[in-house]
């Protein structure tokens, strides 16, 4: 595969969408319209269909660059930590954190190409488990020049001996990577909250993220290692090692199982914000926080109406029809007719029982 021919491909493609693909992309872009609103308030909605593109694109460009050898060489390698990379027999343990921003999937290439042997700690969601284990074994361990030591283990979290096999491999010299914006631990209690979340600050919000990384660490009395992949304005890659984390900075290990996760977000977010669109998250992070608020409808003084795309899009799934609440996350299912009126702002069509509803709604102002 030529990586260069393929990104330009997919751009014109992006940029000269079919309807169909409109469709299939609508619901995904209603989320994304969502997040933006919410964490990026200063980003103007007429934006967000041009930032989705640039989007799609780097969630496209992250999966095949991994497969680019080429373009792992040309990837820029920063370490300020002050642990020796290249020392694949490390005194203490040591665990590898990082996004789903940049290229990220090179993380384990980097470390794999260094000599370590690495174990990859990911979630059973809907598949991914073994696709990410074809993936790494036949397509990816086959291009990396590793060393004699170099090796890959990929555990699943879902299931409840890793945590055993992990602690026999920390013993046998492996180092851990995970993705701390995708490991969601054993227990997934994302109604309440109220077991293995922390609160945090991001953006200005707050979020409830998994800490189990960092309990993990603090029983195994391993230095954390943040690590962040960005490109820049010419897809040219670099990826950062930041100063590592030990439990003697902190006052005991459950502060460091707590702080240490919250300091590696505050560097995230800090990177993140250069190019927000690198970001992977952008489909998922309505997961990490709470949605049982109602947002107050407006009294409506309106005599000339229009659908409401400050607080409301449309999107379709299938052969039906929704109205989605960018403030409140909520879905109205609608037929052919208003979806067609609503898009249109053609609304003589509209029952007056509904045009009343909308009325009441904010739908239409």
């Amino acid at each position: 595969m030529n990586l260069v021919k393929e990104k330009k491909r997919l751009k014109r493609k992006l940029n000269k969408p079919s309807k169909k693909e409109i469709d299939l992309n609508s619901y995904h872009f209603a989320i994304f319209s969502a997040h933006l609103k919410r964490f990026l308030p200063e980003i103007h909605m007429s934006d967000y269909s041009e930032l989705f593109k640039k989007f799609r694109y780097y969630e496209w460009a992250s999966t095949v660059e991994q497969y680019d050898m080429d373009y792992l060489k040309k990837t820029t390698i920063t370490n300020n930590s002050s642990v020796d990379l290249s020392n694949t027999n490390q005194p203490i343990p040591l665990i590898f954190t990082s996004f789903h921003f940049g290229s990220f999937r090179l993380l384990n290439s980097i470390l794999y190409e260094l000599g370590h042997k690495v174990v990859v700690i990911i979630d059973d969601i809907k598949g991914a488990f073994q696709q990410l284990v074809d993936d790494i074994f036949e397509k990816v361990v086959p291009q990396i020049k590793g060393t004699e030591n170099s090796d890959f283990v990929i555990l699943n979290v879902m299931d409840r001996t890793s945590i055993f096999k992990l602690k026999e491999y920390i013993t046998q010299g492996y180092v851990m990577t995970v993705y701390l914006d995708g490991n969601l631990s054993v227990d997934n209690d994302r109604e309440s909250f109220t077991k293995g979340y922390i609160p945090i600050k991001f953006l200005k919000r707050h979020l409830y993220v998994k800490n189990g990384v960092g309990k993990l660490a603090a029983m195994l009395e391993a230095m954390i290692i943040p690590s962040i992949a960005l490109r820049d304005k010419n897809d040219i890659n670099t990826f950062t090692f930041k100063p590592e984390l030990k439990i003697s900075d902190f006052v005991d290990r459950k502060e460091f199982a707590i702080k240490s996760i919250e300091q590696t977000y505050l560097l995230f977010e800090k990177e993140m914000l250069k190019d927000p669109m690198q970001w992977g998250a952008w489909m998922y992070i309505h997961k990490w926080f709470k949605r049982n608020y109602t947002t107050p409808y407006k009294k409506n003084t309106s005599t000339a109406h229009k659908f409401n795309t400050k607080r409301y899009t449309l999107f379709r799934l299938g052969d039906s029809n929704y109205i989605f609440d960018l403030n409140d996350y909520r879905i109205f299912p609608i037929d052919n007719i208003i979806a067609k009126a609503l898009k249109n702002n053609k609304l003589s069509s509209i029952k007056p029982t509904i045009y009343e509803e909308f009325m009441l709604k904010n739908i239409l102002v």
